[in-house]
């Protein structure tokens, strides 16, 4: 019997550990890869994003954590300055930049995220996040100092 109990114990253990691979679990890597700060505008179209998406997933996907990742703004490599690429090469989650061969006169596109407080449906601060390599879409990541969910563009 006790065999039996020992068995159904196991089996319970790994059906509980398969449970918890979902897009809920969260990847400590931190995405942002440098600041930045969109525009006045931007940031209310990403707010309201982040509403919407809320609005329609926020009982499903439950109420932690409570900020969003939203896209904010689009801007060239070449805007950015000389640090980029050092804090590049420092980056944990920049390799999409290396491989699509974006370089500092690069006319390819680069996004800026702003944190959105799913409490409030506003951005914690004007200061966004340049992120290069995006997690999946409901990811909950790292940015900085926070903990959120990644929703790209919202929808």
């Amino acid at each position: 019997m006790k065999i039996l109990l020992m068995l159904f114990s196991g089996f319970l253990g790994l059906l509980g550990g398969c449970s918890l691979s979902d897009s809920s679990k969260a990847d400590n890597r931190d995405y942002a890869v440098e600041t930045c700060y969109p525009a006045p505008n931007e940031i209310q179209i990403a707010e309201q994003r982040a509403r919407d998406y809320w609005q329609k997933n926020g009982s499903r996907v439950g109420p932690e954590p409570h900020y969003l990742v939203v896209a904010a703004s689009s801007m060239l490599a070449a805007e950015l300055n000389a640090e980029f690429s050092i804090k590049l090469d420092h980056s944990e989650t920049s390799a999409a930049y290396f491989t699509q061969g974006i370089s500092s006169s690069s006319k390819q596109g680069v996004q800026g995220y702003v944190i959105i407080d799913t409490e409030t449906g506003r951005a914690v601060s004007p200061q966004g996040y340049i992120i290069i390599d995006t997690p999946p879409r409901g990811q909950i990541v790292r940015v900085a100092q926070y903990t959120a969910r990644y929703i790209g563009s919202g929808g």
